[in-house]
């Protein structure tokens, strides 16, 4: 299928601030040609800034492992950058972009950011999830500002890396929480092989620790997974929650052969599956799943998702369903660009921009997100916050859980993290 043009795109990444350095930044100015758009002249200049347009920078997978569902990340760029535009762009001036795939790779992650800033002079970048590690430290030093989605636990703590999600080195009570509320209390832990993905099961384990949920097996999932088996062994040891790093296509051989064994699970609950696609073809083996998302469930149906499908049916139309989180996730990282520039003021600077978009203390996300996230404080002490949703008990439909309202937990340190493990 082919990609919509490059229309816009931004990112931002830069080093901690003093104050003295902030108040410089929001009364500084910045344009290639010294003059801003409504007849504000600004004394300096910024890469990437003219009277005219905002060029900014965009890291993706157009190609490797993630390639996939990174085009719909790409079309959510797209669609809110194109929407701003019409709108008559930010102080006058239309966002563009150019971009680079980094193919998942952190080492071409880093090449790409490199020829991003000093070869396409870009002011920011926009970066996507899968391979965002390689470029953290040397944006930093650079002070470039980034926005995207802080799945890399590198970006906590740098002030010119903003994200509505953050995940951290630590955990959060958040799982535990959800799984002791829905009678979880003996788990059976699913694992891979990938680092990424054994923090992420250290992660997990550490939440249901918390929340005084045992964790009575562990099976590690691959291509040669006995699922047979592995019910039996959830019916010796009276399992009755599924959780950890369990995906769609594990779940949907692991749950019908537990099913026929008589194993009554009380929770089941995965990271990943929420998309209407899945269920056409595996709603019945999905029944009753419970599903983390960091976007609002679309269920709702709420004037600002419906502000989001429409800009995507019209500037990205070429991604169908519209509605999947990929693409909300890159609607929301272009967004936090809009916000940063729009804060930045009508001379923007990489300074201004930082200081700007971290004052705000009431991000929206564009309504897509848990909203009222203070930028101040969210990247240094994470506190992942999701929305839950259950597939039916026909399998054809998700149903939002606690009422449509986020769950956020309590924030696990990593020391905290090593003790409940240990």
């Amino acid at each position: 299928m082919e990609l919509p043009r490059p229309s816009t795109a931004r990112r931002v990444a830069a080093l901690a601030l003093s104050v003295s350095s902030l108040a410089v930044a929001l009364t500084a100015c910045g344009q290639g040609d010294g003059t801003a758009s409504g007849s504000v002249s600004c004394s300096t200049s910024a890469p990437g800034v003219t009277k005219t347009e905002i060029k900014a920078g965009l890291l993706w997978g157009d190609s490797g492992s993630g390639a996939s569902s990174m085009r719909a990340f790409r079309a959510g760029v797209d669609a809110r950058l194109d929407l701003e535009n019409d709108r008559g762009g930010v102080n006058g001036r239309k966002i563009t972009y150019a971009w680079r795939d980094d193919a998942s790779d952190q080492n071409i992650n880093l090449l790409g950011a490199r020829q991003l800033v000093d070869e396409e002079k870009v002011f920011g970048i926009i970066e996507a999830p899968g391979a965002t590690t390689g470029s953290v430290a040397w944006l930093g030093q650079r002070n470039v500002p980034v926005t995207g989605l802080a799945s890399d636990p590198g970006w906590v703590g740098l002030a010119n890396m903003f994200s509505f999600y953050y995940l951290g080195n630590g955990s959060s009570t958040v799982y535990g929480d959800v799984i002791r509320a829905q009678g979880g209390t003996r788990a059976a832990l699913i694992t891979t092989g990938s680092k990424s993905e054994l923090d992420f099961s250290r992660q997990y384990s550490a939440s249901l620790a918390a929340a005084h949920v045992q964790i009575v097996k562990e099976f590690p999932v691959s291509e040669s997974t006995g699922y047979q088996n592995m019910a039996q062994q959830l019916k010796q040891n009276n399992i009755d929650t599924l959780a950890g790093v369990l995906l769609p296509d594990a779940a949907v051989n692991i749950l019908p052969a537990a099913r026929a064994l008589g194993v009554q699970l009380k929770v089941v609950i995965m990271p990943l599956g929420y998309d209407p696609k899945l269920l056409q073809t595996e709603g019945p083996a999905l029944a009753g799943t419970l599903i983390s998302t960091e976007t609002r469930p679309w269920q709702l149906n709420t004037p600002e998702q419906k502000t989001f499908l429409d800009a995507m049916n019209q500037y990205s139309p070429e991604i169908q369903p519209p509605n999947q989180d990929s693409g909300a996730d890159g609607y929301v990282s272009a967004d936090l660009f809009v916000r940063g520039l729009k804060a930045a003021g009508p001379c923007p600077t990489r300074e201004s921009f930082i200081a700007g978009l971290r004052a705000v203390r009431d991000y929206d996300g564009a309504g897509l997100v848990p909203g009222n996230i203070d930028l101040s404080q969210n990247y240094k002490q994470p506190r992942p916050c999701y929305y839950f949703v259950q597939v039916s008990k026909d399998g054809k439909q998700f149903v939002p859980l606690f009422d449509g309202q986020p769950q956020c937990g309590s924030p696990i340190s990593a020391q905290q993290m090593d003790q409940l493990l240990s």
